[in-house]
């Protein structure tokens, strides 16, 4: 699940943007809730990293890279909606480095 429920940007050498899919968006439906982890939490591929409550299901997400969360999308806290769009400048969650 995790690898087709993330969508993945490299930005700079070894840093990758990571945002849900069209496939997560429709298995999940409107997002209402999400925790994001805190920076520099270190993640294990197939690990639970996001947590999300959405209209569909409430789900704890697994990691589809490992690396060490160097950014997060702090405006998802008050609009987790933002992952409901179709636009990576609008849904990503974190940035990670796999360095």
């Amino acid at each position: 699940m995790a690898t087709t429920y993330f969508w993945q940007d490299e930005l700079a050498a070894g840093q990758v943007r990571l945002g849900l899919t069209q496939e997560a968006q429709e298995a999940l439906g409107k997002i209402r809730f999400v925790d994001l982890p805190e920076i520099g939490t270190s993640l294990t591929v197939g690990k639970p990293f996001l947590s999300v409550e959405a209209e569909k299901a409430v789900l704890d997400l697994e990691a589809p890279l490992a690396g060490t969360v160097v950014d997060v999308h702090r405006e998802l806290s008050d609009k987790p909606a933002l992952l409901d769009e179709t636009d990576h400048n609008d849904n990503w969650a974190v940035t990670v480095s796999t360095k």
